[in-house]
C-alpha cells in the first residue's frame, strides 16, 4: 500500500509539472537532491578588472627631433581597451584623445598616433609645427573591460625646444682659509632642463654629488661646487662643469675653465662675518645626503656651529649639532663613542644622538642618508671677534609616494575561497564580499610631502553620503597613514574597481587597484505558488522558485509549524538546484495527494543561505467542516505587541472569536481582532490581565464549529538595581560590587565583565579572574578578582587588593527570555608614584661641555605627578636650589630636564621628585659630570714682523680642556714639523696649573719665529685635540716689507695740457698700508718733475703740460718701511688744443641769386695750434643756420669757397673758423652779404574760385610766403582751360572748333580776376603763378571750378511718324552742349480745325532711359487730322527752356503701318579707337526688316526686326572712349568689327582712320520703308615730329622739331588731324631708363641740361593732344662734352712721401679734362703677390690733394693703384713702392734721458716687459693686416648694379643734431646699398671689382653718373660737409654733407616735391649678396663697417628752373627725388689712419 501510495504521488508530482533530475546532471540518478549546506559554497572568479603592471612616470620631456612613446602597460582578462585622455587647462575637466592609429593624429601633421597596445606615441616634429595642447598638457591613460575602469596617474608632457647654449663657469673671489663657490652658468630658458652632474678639476677628477676627495671638495644638489679651507696653490686649479640636457640626454662641459681668485692677505682687513652663500630650503630624497650650505667671509676666521631647532613644549631648543674652530673640524667622532659608551647620553641630535651622520667641511653640514626625522630647521652660527652672523635652512624631507590596500574586512559569514586566474594576475588584488553586509577598503599610503588622497571607482571620482552607505575615515601612524572607504550593505551596483589615489603639492602620484566582486546574494524569489480552494480528495503542488549565492535551502511551514518529509504520507517534499552550480537558482515542491479538510491552512516556503532568507506565503483551503489544529502553549514578555494565530482549516468559515477564560474578546483596546485570518493582537502585554488560557473557535456555513485552546505565559523583562555610577579608590584597597535584579522572571542569568571581557563567576566559594582580552582589547584584571552568584538573581563581585590595572568599566548583565538589561560602575584607582619600567634614572651622567644632555625622570601615577626639579653643586647640600626653565635649561613634556649647551658650571648633583597626593613622593638623584673639550685662544689675531728681522716672533696659545691634549700648530692648514723652515720656527708646550673656576687642564704653547721671510708669511693655526673634541684659533703673521709698485698703470684721459692716469693698487703692500703714489714724468728737454697722490685715490693728473708733447711717464708706490720700484714706463703724447686764432681776410664775391663766394686766408701760425684739418663756413640767415666743413691743404695761403643752394633775395651773415683735430677755432669777423631775386618758389595760397554765372568765374588767392617769393612780386597769371574730354561732338558745334586749343590766361596785379565769357555748366581747369623780375614762379595745384546752369537750349531736330492706328511717335535730338542738368522733355501738341487751334495737349518725357529722346502718343482719335508738335528741355535748376521749331504731322487712322524709322540722323566727329553704337528704332507692320549702308555699300544682310521691343533700342549714338596710349593705327584691318545688332544698331568696334563717312539704316515692309542718314568724322592724333641735334655742352644738349601737322592735307570727310596741345620729351644714357619731360605746343627748340658730362644720350619726342598722343619721333643720339681724368706726371716732383708704416700721395697732377674729378680711388697689395686681389684703402674728392694710405708694414715692397673717375669714365696709375724700416726710437730716446731714469730702464724687470710688449704690439699690426689680406671676399657687401629697394634711408649724425666735435659718436644704422656706379653683385666694379676692403679705407661721397641722380645745388668742386639749423628755436643744428644735394626740407621748398627721408650709401659687411635688398630698418652695430657716402658729378641750376617751369619731370614713370647723402668724420678716420 506504501508503495502504491508514492508510486501516486510521483505520477501527481510528474503531471503537476515536478522537476526530475536533469540526466545530463552529474547525479547520476533522479532522486531528488539534498539540501545544500549554508556554509559550503565556492566563489570562482572568472573574469579579472584592469590593472597597472607599472605605474607611469608622472613627467616626460622630448625634443621634437627624437618623439617619445608612452606605454600603458595594463593586464586584464578579458583583455582591455585602452584609450587616453588629456587635460588642456580648462577647469581641470579631462577630455578623449582623437587619434588616428593608421596616418595622423588628432594633433594634425601626425603628431600624435596610437598603437595597437595602446601605447601613445609623439612623433617628430618641426618647431613650426609646435601645439601646446598636444606638446605641453597632462596625460593619462584609461583601462576598461566588463569588469570596470581604471585610470592612470596623470603624466605631464613637455616637448622642449631647447635653443643653442653655451655652459661656463664663474670666477669667484675668495681669500685664504675661506670657501670658494664655483657656479656652472647657463642661460635661464634652459635652466629647467639643465642638471649639473659632476665637476672636473684640472681635467683629470671627477667631484660628483657630496663626494670629496681630499675632504675639500663639495658638491651640493643645486650644482654647486664648495672648495673649502682654500689655500696656496688653489688658485692655479681648472674647474669644469659637466651637465646633463635631460630631454635629448646629451651631456655638455663647460667650454670655459673657472679659477678661483685668491685675495691677498695684505688685502684682508679685520671684519665681522658676512654670509654669501646660504639657502633657506632644502628639498632631499630619503637617502639622499643632504648638504647645508653656510659660506662666509670674515676675518679673523670665524668658527662655525651648527644647531638644530627642535619645537618643545616652552618654545624652541637649539640643540647644538657640530662646531668648527678657526680652520679644523670639531665633530664626534666614532673612535671616541667606542672609547667611551657612556658620552652616547651626551647629545641630543636630529636623529636622537652624534649617530656619525652630521660632518661639517668647511661651514657646509652634510647629513647623510636623510630619514625623516632629519627634516626641521636647522641654524648655522658664524661668529668671531667682529661680530655674529646666523643663517636658517629649512631641510624638506622627500619620500616617494607610496600607495598599497591591504586585507580588507567583511561583515560576511563563513569563509570564502578566491580562485584566480593563473599568469600574471597571480597577485592580482580581488576582493570577494557578501550581498547585503558591511565590507572596509583599507589604503595605507606613506610620502612626503603628505599627499591628498581621494577614491576613485571605474575611473570616476567616488561620490561620498549619495545613499547613506558609503562614509570615509582616516588615521594616521608611525610609518603609513591609512584611509579607509566603508560600505554598507553591498549592492550589486557597488561591483567594480576601485582605486585609491594619492597626489601631493610637488606633483607627484601613485595609485592602488583593486576588484571588489560580491561573492554571496541573498536569496531572491523568482516564483510562488497562490491561493486555492480545492475539495476534498484532490491532489495539489505547491511550487517555489529562488536564487541566491550560495544556493538557497527552502523550508515549509503550515501555520507557523514546520513540515517534515515524515509529517504524512501524503505530503512529499523536494527541492533541486538548477542550471550551472553557480547560478544559484534553486525549485521546491510541496506535492500532497487526497487532501483532506485538516489539510488547509495557510502555507509558506522559507528560502534561506548565509547571507539572508526570504518567504512567502498563501493559504489552502479545502471546502468541509472546521477544523483547528492544536495549539501549544505561548510565552509572551510583557510590555511587547503578541499576535496569537488560528490554525483553521475547512471551507468555507463565516467567523472566528477568541475567548479569554469564558469571556469573549476583545475585553479592552490591548486586544485586537484581524477580521481576515482572525488573529487576536495584544499590545502591549500586561502580566497580570493577559497570562491565562485563551481559546479560539471557527464557525462553518453548516454551523458546525471547531474549538482549540492555548496556554499564554507571560515574563517580565529584567531590571537590575540602581548602582553608583563610580568609586573612587585607592590602590590596595578592597573592591566589592553587588549586582541585584530586582525583577524579571526565571530563569534568570547574570554576569559581570571588566572593559569588555567577561568575568566567569566561581561554581562553588573559590575565586576566580578572568582571563585572555576581549575583542575590543580590554586589559586583563589580576587574579584577585572574583564573581560570586549569591542567588538565582543576585551577583557580587571582589577585589581583595585593587592595582592600577583594576581601573575601568565594570558592567553587570542580566537576561531571560523575556529580555536582558546592564548597569555599569567606573572604578579609579589612585595610584602613588612610581618609576617607569620599576627602572629609576641613572646615578651618574657625562657630557661634554657645549653639547646637550636630557636628564629623564619618567613617572607615572594616577592622578598624573607633578615633577621637581633641584640643583646643588655637592652631593652632601643641606639645600638643593629648585631649576626653573632658562636659557640653557628646559622642562619637557614627559618631566625630562634639558640642559642645551652645557656648560662646566652645570656640573652638580639634580635631584626630580614626583608628587601626586597619594601615598608617598618618590625622587632620584643623578649627579652630572661635564667634560672639557678643548679651548683655543690666541693672545691676539693679527701679528706683523719686517722682513728679515732676527728679533724673532713669539706666538703664543692658551689651551683649556680634559688631558691628555694633544697639541699642534699649521701653517696656511699644512701641519708643521720640527724640520720645518730650516728650523726658523720653534715651539714649545708649557703646562700650567689647573684653575678652580675653569674645568680641566691649561696649557699653554708657544711659535717663534726669527729672521722672517716673505714665505713665513700666512695663516697660523694653534689646534688642540682630546677625546671630547677638537678646537683652533689662528693668527694671520704678516711679514711686512716695501709696497710693489703699482699696476697696470695706464692713461685714461690725455688732453692738450694734462694727462689723466689710472692705476691698479700693488699686488702686495708689503703689510703696511701704502701712503702715498708718485708719479714722475719727463719733458723733451729731460726736466723730470714728479705729482703725488694719496694712497686711496687710483687715478691722477698731470697738468700744466704742453699740447702735441712726448712725455716719459712712470709711477712708484710708497709706504712707511720705503718706496717701491719704478713701474713700466709710458710715452705720452699730448693732444692738440683747439686754435685761438679766426681766418683772416675773410671776403665775399660772385654774387648771385642763390649763392656766392667767400674767400680768407689761415689764422696766424702762433695761434693754430696745431695742424688745421679743415674750416668751418658758416652762413648765417637769421632763420637758417648753413655750416659747411672745408678740408684744409698744408702750406695752402688762401682758401675760397663758393656758396650755392642759398635763399634769392635773403641777407646772410657769413663767418669761418679754424678747425683741428681737437675742436673749432674762433670766428673771424663776419661779412654780410644779399642775394639776388629769383622766381619764386611756392605757388600762391589758398586758391579759390567762386561761380558768378553760367559763364563767369571768380578766382582769389593769397599770395606765396614772403620766404618764398625770392624778390618783389610782380604780378600774377591764371592759366584756365575747360575740362571737356573729346568723345563725340556734333559738326558745327563749339567744341568742334576747339579740339587743338589750350588753355587761356590772364596776368594781374591783384588777388582777384574776373573770368567771363565761359561755357555754360562746364568745368574748367584754375591754376595761378607769382613772377618776379627773374620769372615765373611754381603754378598752383590745378582746381576744378563749375559754371553755373542756365536755361536748356531748345532740341535741334523733331520727327513723327505713324507707330499704330490710334498711335504716334515723337522723337528728337537734345541740344549737344547742355547748359543745365535736364531732368525731362515736355512736348506739345495741337490740331487746328477751320484755322482755331483746338484740343492742345502737353506730354512729358524721361530725360534718361531707353526711351528717352522719343514719345509715343497713343488713343488717337480715328478720324484724319493735322498735328502740330513742339519739344522743349527742362532743367532742375533753370526750368524749362525755349520750344523748339513747329513740326507738323496729317494722321490718317489706317491699319496699315508704313516702316518708319524713328532715329535722327546728323554729323558726328568721333577719336580715332573709340568704340562707337548708331542706333536705327525702327517702327511698323511686321514683317519689317532693316540693313545698314556706308557710303552706298550695303554693310549686312536685311534684319527682321520685332516693333513691340522699342524699349530695348536707343535713340541716340554711344560711344566708348579710347583706351589709354593707344598707338596709332592707320590700315584697315587694325579697325574694330562691324556688326548690327539685334535691335538694328551698328556697333563700330574700334574706329580707325577709314571708319569715317555717311551710314544709312533703311527700313521697309510690304507697305512702305524710310531710312536715318549719319555722316562720321574719326579725329586722329597728330602726326609724330621730326627731331634733331642742335648743339651740346658739357652738361646741356640742344635740340630742335618741326611738326608735319598739314590740316589741308589731312583733313577731309571722313578725318580730321587733331592739333598738338604739348610735346613730350624723353632721353636717357645709353641702356638706362627713360627720363620725360613736357614742353608747351609753341616750341620747337628746348636745352636739356643737368646732364652727365662726357656721356652720351638718347632722345625722343612725342605730340599730344586731346585725343591723343602721336608716335615716337625718330631716335636722336648725342653727347655731352668731356672726357676721362688724365695723369700729367712732373719729373722733377715726387707723388709719393713715404713713412715706415703710411705713404701718403700727391694728387695735383691729374687733369679732368672738361669732367670734374668726382672720386679718388686708392688700392694696394704686397708687391710680391701679384696674383691677389687689390686691397681698397679708401676714396679722396677734389679739393682734397693728398690721401694717407696707413696700416703698412715697415720694409716691406707693395703695389699701390691710384683710380681717377669723373662722369665721362676713368683712369689709373700704378706706383710700386717700398716702405723705409722701422727705427727703435723709443730706445733712442729712453738712452738719451737723464740719469735719474737709468734705473728705471736698468731694471731687467722694466726692460724685458717693454720689448716683449713692443714685440707683441708688432705681431699684433702683422696679424691684423693678414686677417684682412686674406679675408674671403664675401666679409662685405660692395654696391650692387641693381637699383636700390624699399625706403633705403640711414641716418647718421647729420639727422641727430650732432657738432661736429660728438661725429666720433655717429654709427651707422642699417645695411643698405646705393650703387655709384654700375657694378656687380657684392662687387666694386669700379673699385677694383671683388677687392677687399682695408680697415683704414675712408670713402667720400661718389654719385652715379646717371642724371637722374645729379639734383645737387651745391659745387662739388670743394669737399665739404654741411650744418643746416632751422630758424626755430627748438630747432638742433643738423649737418649735412657737399657730397649730395642739400636736406630735403629746402629742395622741397624749391621743387613742392613730397617730403622724403634722407638717404645714405655705404658698404656694411654681409654674408652672400642676397643681403643686399634688404631693408635699412634692419640696423646694424658690425664695427667693420666701412661708410661710404656718395659725390655728385657735378651741380646745375639749369634741371631745377626747368623743372619748375615745365613741371616735374619723370623718371620711368617715376619723379625723381634728391638723396641726402650723409657723410662720416673723414677727417677723424685720416686722423686714426695717422695715428695707427
Amino acid at each position: 500500500m506504501v508503495s502504491l501510495v508514492r508510486l501516486a504521488a510521483l505520477l501527481i508530482l510528474l503531471l503537476t509539472g515536478g522537476l526530475l533530475a536533469d540526466n545530463n546532471n552529474n547525479n547520476n540518478n533522479n532522486n531528488l537532491i539534498a539540501p545544500l549546506s549554508a556554509n559550503q559554497h565556492v566563489v570562482r572568479v572568472t573574469a579579472a578588472g584592469p590593472r597597472f603592471q607599472n605605474e607611469l612616470p608622472s613627467e616626460v620631456t622630448f625634443t621634437p627631433d627624437r618623439g617619445f612613446t608612452l606605454d600603458c602597460p595594463v593586464w586584464a582578462n578579458p583583455p582591455p581597451q585602452i584609450n587616453w585622455l588629456t587635460s588642456k587647462g580648462n577647469g581641470g575637466m579631462w577630455t578623449a584623445v582623437v587619434t588616428d592609429s593608421s596616418s595622423s593624429g588628432g594633433g594634425g601633421n601626425n603628431l600624435m598616433t596610437t598603437s595597437a597596445n595602446g601605447s601613445l606615441t609623439f612623433h617628430e616634429f618641426r618647431p613650426e609645427h609646435f601645439r601646446p595642447d598636444v606638446h605641453a598638457a597632462t596625460y593619462r591613460c584609461s583601462a576598461f573591460n566588463s569588469v570596470g575602469r581604471i585610470l592612470s596617474t596623470p603624466v605631464r608632457i613637455r616637448a622642449v625646444m631647447l635653443p643653442p647654449f653655451e655652459v661656463t663657469v664663474e670666477n669667484p673671489r675668495v681669500g685664504r682659509g675661506g670657501t670658494a663657490v664655483f657656479r656652472c652658468s647657463f642661460p635661464d630658458s634652459v635652466r629647467d632642463y639643465v642638471t649639473v652632474t659632476s665637476w672636473i678639476q684640472d681635467n683629470r677628477y671627477d667631484i660628483f654629488l657630496t663626494s670629496s676627495q681630499d675632504g675639500r671638495h663639495v658638491m651640493l644638489a643645486n650644482g654647486e661646487l664648495h672648495v673649502v679651507g682654500v689655500r696656496q696653490g688653489d688658485e692655479n686649479h681648472l674647474y669644469h662643469c659637466r651637465v646633463l640636457v635631460q630631454p635629448n640626454g646629451q651631456t655638455m662641459t663647460s667650454l670655459s675653465a673657472g679659477r678661483m681668485i685668491l685675495i691677498p692677505d695684505s688685502a684682508m682687513t679685520k671684519m665681522a662675518p658676512v654670509m654669501v652663500d646660504s639657502v633657506g630650503r632644502v628639498r632631499v630624497w630619503r637617502g639622499q645626503d643632504a648638504v647645508l650650505p653656510c659660506v662666509f667671509h670674515g676675518y679673523p676666521p670665524p668658527k662655525i656651529k651648527w644647531y638644530r631647532s627642535q619645537t618643545v613644549q616652552y618654545g624652541n631648543l637649539l640643540l647644538p649639532l657640530v662646531t668648527s674652530g678657526a680652520g679644523g673640524v670639531q665633530r664626534m667622532s666614532t673612535e671616541s663613542l667606542n672609547t667611551h659608551p657612556h658620552l652616547l647620553n651626551s647629545a641630543v641630535g636630529a636623529a636622537g644622538g652624534p649617530s656619525g651622520r652630521h660632518r661639517l667641511i668647511g661651514g657646509t653640514l652634510i647629513i647623510t642618508s636623510v630619514v625623516p626625522e632629519d627634516g626641521g630647521r636647522y641654524v648655522c652660527s658664524v661668529n668671531n671677534s667682529m661680530g655674529l652672523v646666523e643663517s636658517r635652512t629649512e631641510l624638506v624631507f622627500r619620500d616617494k609616494l607610496h600607495v598599497r590596500i591591504i586585507e580588507f574586512a567583511s561583515a560576511a559569514q563563513g569563509q570564502q575561497q578566491i580562485h584566480s586566474h593563473s599568469g600574471p594576475t597571480a597577485d592580482q588584488h580581488v576582493q570577494v564580499v557578501d550581498a547585503e553586509t558591511s565590507v572596509t577598503i583599507t589604503c595605507l599610503y606613506s610620502g612626503s610631502p603628505r599627499p591628498s588622497v581621494s577614491w576613485l571607482k571605474d575611473g570616476q571620482r567616488y561620490l561620498l553620503g549619495n545613499s547613506g552607505r558609503v562614509y570615509v575615515s582616516s588615521a594616521s601612524g608611525p610609518e603609513d597613514n591609512m584611509i579607509q572607504l566603508s560600505i554598507a550593505s553591498v549592492q550589486r551596483e557597488d561591483e567594480g574597481m576601485y582605486q585609491c589615489l594619492a597626489a601631493n603639492d610637488e606633483g607627484d602620484s601613485a595609485q592602488a587597484t583593486v576588484q571588489l566582486a560580491i561573492g554571496a546574494f541573498p536569496p531572491h524569489l523568482k516564483e510562488t505558488f497562490t491561493r486555492q480552494i480545492l475539495h476534498p480528495g484532490s491532489s495539489v503542488s505547491l511550487k517555489c522558485l529562488a536564487s541566491g549565492i550560495p544556493p538557497p535551502h527552502f523550508t515549509w511551514t503550515l501555520d507557523g509549524s514546520p513540515l517534515l518529509p515524515s509529517v504524512s504520507e501524503r505530503y512529499f517534499l523536494g527541492q533541486q538546484q538548477q542550471g550551472q552550480e553557480d547560478a544559484g537558482q534553486v525549485v521546491a515542491h510541496l506535492n500532497i495527494s487526497h487532501v483532506r479538510v485538516e489539510d488547509g491552512g495557510n502555507y509558506k516556503c522559507v528560502a534561506e543561505n548565509r547571507v539572508g532568507r526570504v518567504e512567502h506565503s498563501a493559504s489552502l483551503h479545502i471546502y468541509g467542516s472546521p477544523y483547528v489544529r492544536a495549539m501549544s502553549t505561548v510565552v509572551g514578555v510583557g510590555g511587547k505587541r503578541l499576535e496569537l494565530p488560528c490554525p483553521v482549516a475547512g471551507y468555507p468559515i463565516e467567523g472566528i472569536t477568541w475567548e479569554k477564560d469564558g469571556r469573549r474578546l476583545p475585553l479592552n483596546g490591548r486586544q485586537r481582532l484581524h477580521p481576515f485570518n482572525g488573529s487576536l493582537t495584544i499590545d502591549p502585554l500586561d502580566k497580570s490581565s493577559d497570562a491565562g488560557l485563551y481559546s479560539c473557535e471557527a464557525r462553518g456555513q453548516n454551523g458546525l464549529s471547531a474549538r482549540q485552546s492555548l496556554q499564554l505565559n507571560i515574563l517580565d523583562a529584567p531590571h537590575i538595581m540602581a548602582m553608583a555610577d563610580s568609586a573612587v579608590l585607592n590602590a590596595g584597597e578592597r573592591l566589592a560590587l553587588q549586582c541585584a535584579v530586582v525583577k524579571g522572571g526565571l530563569p534568570l542569568t547574570v554576569s559581570w565583565s571588566f572593559n569588555g571581557q567577561i568575568i566567569a563567576p566561581l561554581s562553588s566559594g573559590g575565586s576566580g579572574g578572568s582571563g585572555g582580552s576581549n575583542s575590543g582589547g580590554g586589559t586583563s584584571t589580576s587574579s584577585s578578582s572574583s564573581v560570586r552568584l549569591v542567588n538565582e538573581f543576585t551577583a557580587t563581585l571582589t577585589i581583595e587588593s585593587l592595582t592600577g590595572q583594576h581601573a575601568g568599566w565594570y558592567v553587570c548583565r542580566a537576561a531571560n527570555q523575556g529580555g536582558r538589561a546592564e548597569s555599569a560602575v567606573q572604578v579609579i584607582v589612585q595610584v602613588p608614584p612610581f618609576w617607569v619600567n620599576q627602572q629609576p634614572p641613572a646615578e651618574i651622567l657625562q657630557t661634554v661641555s657645549g653639547h646637550s644632555v636630557e636628564l629623564k625622570c619618567h613617572v607615572h601615577g594616577v592622578p598624573p605627578p607633578q615633577v621637581v626639579w633641584s640643583f646643588a653643586k655637592d652631593k652632601m647640600a643641606d639645600k638643593y636650589s629648585p631649576i626653573y626653565t632658562s636659557s640653557n635649561r628646559t622642562l619637557l613634556a614627559n618631566q625630562s630636564l634639558v640642559i642645551s649647551p652645557v656648560d662646566v658650571a652645570d656640573a652638580g648633583f639634580y635631584q626630580c621628585e614626583a608628587s601626586n597626593g597619594v601615598g608617598n613622593n618618590i625622587n632620584a638623584l643623578m649627579a652630572l659630570q661635564v667634560h672639557a673639550p678643548p679651548e683655543v685662544h690666541l693672545n691676539q689675531d693679527y701679528m706683523a714682523v719686517r722682513r728679515g728681522s732676527l728679533a724673532g716672533t713669539v706666538l703664543k696659545c692658551s689651551i683649556r680642556g680634559d688631558p691628555p691634549l694633544n697639541v699642534q700648530w699649521r701653517k696656511d692648514s699644512i701641519p708643521l714639523d720640527a724640520t720645518w723652515s730650516q728650523s726658523r720656527i720653534v715651539t714649545r708646550a708649557q703646562p700650567q696649573p689647573p684653575s678652580p673656576t675653569a674645568a680641566g687642564q691649561l696649557l699653554t704653547s708657544e711659535l717663534s719665529v726669527t729672521n722672517a721671510a716673505a714665505a713665513d708669511e700666512g695663516l697660523y693655526e694653534c689646534a688642540a685635540s682630546n677625546v671630547y673634541g677638537e678646537d683652533g684659533d689662528a693668527v694671520f703673521l704678516q711679514v711686512q716689507d716695501v709696497p710693489q709698485p703699482p699696476l697696470d698703470v695706464r692713461v685714461a684721459n690725455a688732453a692738450g695740457r694734462r694727462i689723466q692716469l689710472e692705476w691698479k693698487p700693488p699686488a702686495a703692500d708689503g703689510g703696511n698700508p701704502i701712503q702715498e703714489f708718485v708719479v714722475f714724468y719727463q719733458s723733451p728737454n729731460g726736466d723730470i718733475r714728479q705729482e703725488r697722490t694719496s694712497a686711496n685715490q687710483l687715478t691722477g693728473s698731470i697738468v700744466n703740460l704742453q699740447p702735441a708733447t712726448v712725455y716719459q711717464v712712470y709711477m712708484t708706490a710708497s709706504n712707511s718701511l720705503g718706496q717701491s720700484q719704478p713701474s713700466l714706463g709710458l710715452t705720452v703724447t699730448t693732444d692738440e688744443e683747439a686754435p685761438e686764432g679766426p681766418p683772416l681776410q675773410l671776403g665775399a664775391t660772385s654774387v648771385t641769386s642763390n649763392g656766392f663766394t667767400l674767400s680768407w686766408a689761415p689764422p696766424a701760425a702762433q695761434l693754430q695750434n696745431g695742424l688745421i684739418q679743415s674750416y668751418l663756413v658758416t652762413i648765417d640767415s637769421g632763420r637758417m643756420l648753413n655750416r659747411t666743413v672745408l678740408p684744409s691743404s698744408s702750406g695752402t695761403s688762401s682758401y675760397e669757397y663758393t656758396v650755392a643752394g642759398l635763399r634769392p633775395n635773403t641777407n646772410y651773415m657769413a663767418y669761418v673758423q679754424a678747425v683741428n683735430n681737437q675742436g673749432t677755432g674762433p670766428a673771424s669777423p663776419s661779412v654780410s652779404v644779399k642775394t639776388g631775386e629769383s622766381a619764386p618758389e611756392e605757388a600762391p595760397l589758398n586758391v579759390a574760385c567762386v561761380s558768378l554765372s553760367s559763364q563767369s568765374l571768380q578766382i582769389t588767392w593769397q599770395p606765396p610766403r614772403p620766404e618764398f617769393r625770392n624778390g618783389l612780386l610782380r604780378g600774377y597769371r591764371i592759366f584756365y582751360e575747360p575740362l571737356n574730354e573729346f568723345l563725340l561732338f556734333l559738326a558745327g558745334t563749339p567744341e568742334q572748333t576747339d579740339l587743338g586749343q589750350a588753355g587761356s590766361s590772364q596776368t594781374t596785379t591783384e588777388l582777384t580776376v574776373f573770368l567771363s565769357g565761359l561755357q555754360k555748366f562746364s568745368n574748367y581747369s584754375i591754376q595761378v603763378l607769382a613772377f618776379t623780375g627773374s620769372g615765373d614762379g611754381v603754378k598752383s595745384v590745378p582746381l576744378t571750378c563749375t559754371t553755373e546752369e542756365d536755361i536748356p537750349e531748345m532740341p535741334t531736330r523733331l520727327k513723327i511718324v505713324q507707330s499704330g492706328a490710334d498711335s504716334l511717335t515723337v522723337s528728337w535730338l537734345p541740344h549737344p552742349r547742355p547748359t543745365g542738368r535736364i531732368t525731362h522733355f515736355t512736348v506739345y501738341s495741337k490740331e487746328i480745325e477751320r484755322g482755331q487751334d483746338v484740343n492742345p495737349q502737353k506730354w512729358t518725357a524721361p530725360a534718361n532711359g531707353p526711351s528717352s529722346g522719343r514719345l509715343e502718343i497713343r488713343n488717337l482719335r480715328p478720324r484724319r487730322a493735322i498735328f502740330y508738335f513742339q519739344v522743349a528741355a527742362v532743367s532742375s535748376q533753370a526750368g524749362e527752356g525755349p520750344r523748339s521749331s513747329t513740326v507738323s504731322f496729317t494722321f490718317n487712322p489706317t491699319n496699315k503701318i508704313v516702316a518708319s524709322v524713328v532715329s535722327i540722323g546728323s554729323d558726328y566727329l568721333a577719336a580715332r579707337g573709340s568704340r562707337l553704337i548708331l542706333p536705327c528704332t525702327a517702327l511698323g507692320d511686321t514683317p519689317l526688316q532693316i540693313s545698314w549702308f556706308q557710303d552706298g555699300r550695303q554693310l549686312s544682310d536685311w534684319l527682321n526686326l520685332n516693333p513691340l521691343k522699342l524699349g530695348e533700342q536707343i535713340q541716340q549714338p554711344w560711344i566708348q572712349p579710347p583706351p589709354p596710349q593707344q598707338p596709332p593705327e592707320s590700315d584697315e584691318t587694325a579697325a574694330g568689327l562691324i556688326q548690327v545688332l539685334t535691335n538694328g544698331s551698328l556697333s563700330v568696334g574700334r574706329l580707325s582712320d577709314t571708319a569715317g563717312g555717311n551710314y544709312t539704316c533703311q527700313a521697309r515692309n510690304r507697305h512702305g520703308q524710310d531710312q536715318v542718314d549719319y555722316l562720321l568724322t574719326v579725329v586722329t592724333p597728330p602726326p609724330a615730329p621730326q627731331l634733331r641735334f642742335a648743339a651740346s655742352n658739357w652738361s646741356s644738349i640742344t635740340l630742335q622739331w618741326s611738326s608735319n601737322n598739314n590740316p589741308a592735307e589731312k583733313n577731309n570727310n571722313r578725318t580730321r588731324v587733331s592739333t598738338p596741345k604739348n610735346f613730350i620729351v624723353k632721353y636717357r644714357p645709353r641702356d638706362s631708363g627713360w627720363t620725360e619731360k613736357i614742353l608747351p605746343a609753341v616750341w620747337r627748340s628746348v636745352p636739356i641740361g643737368d646732364l652727365n658730362c662726357g656721356t652720351e644720350y638718347e632722345f625722343l619726342l612725342i605730340s599730344s593732344s586731346r585725343v591723343g598722343n602721336s608716335s615716337s619721333s625718330n631716335l636722336v643720339a648725342a653727347k655731352t662734352k668731356g672726357s676721362p681724368p688724365e695723369y700729367l706726371p712732373v719729373d722733377d716732383e715726387s707723388d709719393l712721401i713715404l713713412t715706415p708704416t703710411s705713404c701718403t700721395v700727391d694728387l695735383i697732377h691729374w687733369q679732368d679734362r672738361g669732367c670734374p674729378i668726382q672720386q679718388f680711388v686708392f688700392r694696394f697689395r704686397l708687391a710680391t703677390d701679384s696674383v691677389s686681389e687689390w686691397i681698397i684703402a679708401g676714396a679722396e674728392s677734389p679739393p682734397q690733394q693728398t690721401f694717407l694710405l696707413g696700416g703698412l708694414i715697415p720694409a716691406r715692397d707693395y703695389a699701390v693703384r691710384v683710380t681717377a673717375i669723373n662722369a665721362a669714365g676713368s683712369a689709373q696709375r700704378d706706383y710700386t713702392i717700398r716702405t723705409p724700416p722701422l727705427m727703435d726710437s723709443h730706445s733712442r730716446s729712453v738712452a738719451s734721458g737723464s740719469d735719474s731714469l737709468g734705473p728705471l730702464f736698468s731694471d731687467p724687470r722694466v726692460a724685458v716687459p717693454m720689448a716683449v710688449s713692443s714685440l707683441a704690439i708688432l705681431l699684433t699690426v702683422v696679424t691684423l693686416l693678414l686677417r684682412y689680406r686674406y679675408r674671403s671676399g664675401g666679409d662685405y657687401i660692395r654696391p650692387d648694379s641693381r637699383p636700390p629697394t624699399g625706403n633705403m634711408n640711414v641716418r647718421t649724425y647729420a639727422d641727430g643734431g650732432e657738432t661736429p666735435e660728438d661725429s666720433n659718436n655717429s654709427t651707422l644704422s642699417g645695411c643698405q646699398k646705393r650703387p655709384p656706379l654700375p657694378m656687380d653683385s657684392c662687387g666694386l666694379s669700379d673699385y677694383g671689382g671683388a677687392d677687399q676692403v682695408s680697415p683704414y679705407a675712408v670713402f667720400p661721397s661718389l654719385m652715379s653718373s646717371g642724371g637722374k641722380n645729379s639734383s645737387s645745388q651745391f659745387s662739388s668742386s670743394r669737399r665739404m660737409k654741411t650744418f643746416v639749423v632751422d630758424g626755430s628755436k627748438d630747432s638742433l643744428p643738423v649737418e649735412m654733407s657737399n657730397y649730395a644735394p642739400p636736406p630735403p626740407s629746402m629742395i622741397r621748398r624749391m621743387q613742392q616735391q613730397p617730403e622724403e627721408e634722407p638717404t645714405y650709401d655705404y658698404i656694411a659687411p654681409c654674408a652672400t649678396s642676397a643681403a643686399a635688398g634688404r631693408s635699412n630698418k634692419q640696423l646694424t652695430s658690425n664695427p667693420q663697417s666701412v661708410f661710404v657716402p656718395i659725390i655728385p658729378a657735378r651741380s646745375t641750376w639749369n634741371q631745377q628752373q626747368q623743372q619748375q617751369h615745365y613741371g616735374p619731370t619723370r623718371h620711368g614713370g617715376h619723379s625723381s627725388s634728391p638723396h641726402y647723402h650723409g657723410d662720416w668724420n673723414n677727417q677723424e678716420t685720416l686722423a686714426l689712419s695717422q695715428r695707427l
